[in-house]
């Protein structure tokens, strides 16, 4: 066969660690927001693939979502494989490349799905912002899967506090483990920000958000996340006899949608259990009234959320105009515990989270797991709780949290609804405050 140079355009920012990799089988890479780990870890991995001395050489990139695995990584594979001959399959986010003993295939995947990973060897692994990643997936699937061909496992990301990251971290640290290395790179080490730049996301960050991305430091890391991943997909995967939760009240939340790519979700919650959601794409108001209509008149729930900002409200005006009590959702109202959160926003979803803690069971759903896990929070300077915008969450997943928010919205009279309650004779909070500011939301 014919042998020919082929020249990567990739140059280490930081060689060592290639080096470090190179020597130790584990390698806990903490490094901080832009300082290049993504592109770092995909050129070990074509690297790794080319040289690949076992036949049929599998290599793997798994962030928490397998649309984030597909955001942040798969350009960057596609183009620093782009000089070599490759196969792609945009559906199975994999490349196939040449090896040193046949060929060597690189896939993508989200640990939100560990069932894919299952029954499949590794020659190499990278594990991304491994503090969203439930212990579970390195524990019970990519340890094991790297047992049969002498693995390698890479983690990187940024600080979330005390979580499987942390501990890999200190793992790693200690001397007695020689198959483990350890490495930690704040922006004070690694200089390849402009220093101004670095001032100025300083004071608009604020100094625990600054120390947790860019200091990398564990301690302040917990603060942001609402709901842990590993508590939602604790949630998703638990069981929930019917006995338990038949007789609870239905509550029934609507998102309504506003722009083109957004949907129209309907959320029905009974006690412990959220039922699969209804998802509506493309629907006019006239259809999605008419959907609302026909579950009302077949499940009769206890009380009906809508959303009633912007196109919602025209919603909330036809439902009462054909006589369906309908309970109007202003996410942006006034806070019914206004001494502790900003808006009735962060408050339903910190009564979600209470309920998720408390034994609550969700539907098996990757996307709405990485709508409630975006979920930040943050304290005013007078104390009171206010989440991140739903437009840095957009950027921040691609989407709108539609399902998170019409999730949410079954939790708007910020109470929790027993059973005893309900047979009691239960009062809704079914008249919002509509005083409520659009900066705020």
């Amino acid at each position: 066969m014919k042998q020919r140079e082929v020249i990567i355009q990739y140059t280490p920012r930081f060689p060592e660690l290639h080096e470090a990799l190179e020597k130790f089988r584990f390698c806990v890479f903490v490094m901080h927001r832009r300082a290049g780990k993504t592109v770092m870890a995909i050129n070990h991995l074509i690297k790794q693939a080319l040289l690949c001395d076992k036949p049929f050489g599998h290599f793997a990139f798994i962030a928490p979502f397998r649309t984030q695995a597909k955001s942040i990584a798969w350009e960057y594979a596609k183009h620093y494989t782009a000089v070599l001959p490759r196969t792609v399959n945009e559906s199975e986010l994999s490349i196939t490349l040449p090896s040193c003993n046949g060929s060597a295939k690189i896939r993508l995947f989200g640990a939100d799905n560990p069932d894919a990973l299952r029954g499949l060897y590794y020659d190499f692994v990278v594990m991304d912002e491994v503090a969203q990643c439930k212990a579970e997936v390195w524990q019970e699937v990519v340890r094991p899967s790297l047992a049969d061909r002498d693995g390698r496992c890479l983690f990187i990301g940024t600080p979330q506090g005390p979580n499987l990251f942390r501990d890999l971290f200190s793992l790693a640290q200690k001397e007695e483990n020689t198959d483990w290395f350890a490495a930690s790179y704040p922006i004070s080490k690694t200089n390849v920000l402009d220093p101004e730049e670095v001032e100025r996301i300083k004071t608009e960050l604020g100094p625990d958000a600054f120390a947790r991305e860019f200091l990398c430091d564990f301690n302040v890391a917990a603060a942001t996340a609402l709901i842990p991943l590993a508590l939602i997909q604790e949630a998703m995967g638990r069981e929930c006899p019917e006995h338990i939760w038949k007789d609870s009240p239905l509550i029934v939340g609507v998102d309504v949608a506003r722009y083109g790519d957004d949907s129209s979700v309907i959320t029905l919650r009974q006690g412990l259990v959220v039922h699969p959601q209804l998802i509506y794409k493309g629907l006019s108001l006239t259809d999605l009234c008419g959907r609302v209509v026909s579950l009302y008149n077949e499940k009769k729930p206890a009380v009906l959320f809508v959303d009633a900002i912007g196109v919602g409200a025209g919603l909330v005006d036809r439902l009462r105009e054909l006589g369906i009590p309908v309970a109007e959702a202003l996410a942006s109202a006034r806070a019914i515990k206004a001494d502790k959160f900003v808006n009735r926003r962060a408050e339903m979803y910190t009564e979600l989270a209470d309920w998720l803690k408390a034994g609550g069971k969700l539907p098996d759903d990757p996307s709405l797991a990485e709508e409630l896990a975006a979920q930040e929070y943050e304290f005013t300077s007078t104390g009171k709780m206010l989440l991140l915008k739903k437009d840095k969450i957009k950027e921040k997943i691609g989407r709108s949290p539609d399902k998170s928010d019409s999730l949410a919205l079954c939790w708007f009279n910020a109470a929790p609804i027993t059973t005893e309650e309900y047979h009691a004779g239960l009062t809704f909070n079914t008249e919002a405050d509509t005083a409520y500011e659009p900066l705020e939301y």
